[in-house]
């Protein structure tokens, strides 16, 4: 399997940072992290994330999205998700009919519908022939505006289950009424930046590690726990069938329950959030510092710069171990 050796703007934290806030409705946080990642020069994998994060988390809003090469598009569309209520089913469908194209049949007794799941799994083989498929039973403009859409963006999808997401919302809106786009509460208060040091950042990884033999658990169980727990929380979740039987799937291959999963995070979440306070403080400062002419102080500015260069360094380490 080909993986991609990070390149020296890539920082896993504030890529991690910008689902997290999005998906919690932090606005300022999303757009302070927005401005960091260009300035980093990251914009070619914010364009991509921008509509990624559009098809997971809200994807009735795919049938008005607009991404073009200028920062203030991405903006646009990540603040719109961050505002709106989530439904998940797009993310879920693709994650499951992902894992079925990989040759997993596990989920069969667990998805609200198999054919639903085979055609999103087909549909990876052969996308064009899957759009024509869709449109020829879509019966509304909106519809259409999402298929569309769909066809679009997919090539800016890095990863075949990302590309799944997005294909899985083409589907869902052909089924039925598509869900009307609600509004969620935006928070402006203290986010907690720990939460965004998780299993898609090296000391994240490192810390769940540590934690879980603490815990007497394995690292993929709490990896887990970790993210439908914590990394997953939004600000308002509407009804999502498919992420339900995600959840329930991705958690039985773990050998954990629901209410076993939980159990384990109310265990291990303390400990995990204090072992990453000096990390998650100097990923706050150097959010902060996009602030107005801000900068942070000089231990803070030593601390978050010595920080970025070991997470580069560890970064590449677990690119070549093919974490």
């Amino acid at each position: 399997m080909f993986h991609r050796t990070p390149r020296p703007s890539t920082d896993p934290r504030l890529r991690s940072l910008l689902q997290k806030a999005a998906r919690r409705g932090f606005t300022n946080v999303v757009d302070r992290t927005l401005t960091r990642l260009e300035q980093a020069g990251d914009r070619a994998w914010v364009r991509s994330r921008a509509v990624v994060i559009t098809f997971e988390e809200c994807w009735p809003l795919g049938a008005s999205l607009a991404v073009t090469r200028e920062d203030s598009s991405r903006r646009k569309a990540v603040l719109r998700v961050t505002k709106a209520a989530k439904y998940k089913d797009a993310a879920a469908l693709g994650t499951l009919a992902y894992g079925h194209h990989e040759g997993d049949k596990s989920m069969a007794d667990c998805v609200p519908d198999m054919r639903s799941l085979e055609l999103v799994s087909d549909a990876l083989e052969r996308p064009q022939r899957f759009f024509t498929w869709v449109r020829e039973r879509s019966e509304t403009a909106q519809s259409i505006d999402l298929i569309n859409a769909a066809e679009q963006y997919l090539p800016a999808a890095s990863w075949q289950w990302d590309k799944a997401c997005i294909l899985a919302a083409a589907l869902l809106s052909t089924q039925g009424d598509m869900p009307l786009v609600r509004p969620a509460e935006t928070l402006q208060g203290d986010f907690p930046y720990w939460v965004a040091l998780d299993k898609h950042t090296p000391q994240g990884k490192v810390v769940l590690s540590e934690v879980a033999r603490q815990a007497h658990a394995s690292y993929r169980q709490l990896m887990w726990a970790s993210f439908y727990c914590e990394s997953a929380l939004v600000n308002r979740l509407l009804p999502s069938p498919w992420w339900d039987a995600e959840k329930r799937w991705r958690l039985r291959r773990a050998g954990l329950t629901v209410a076993a999963a939980e159990a384990l995070w109310s265990r291990a979440r303390g400990l995990i959030r204090d072992r990453l306070s000096s990390e998650a403080a100097a990923l706050q400062a150097l959010v902060d510092a996009t602030d107005s002419g801000r900068t942070p102080s000089a231990g803070q500015g030593r601390l978050f710069e010595t920080l970025t260069k070991v997470t580069r360094s560890m970064s590449e380490t677990h690119e070549r171990r093919k974490y």
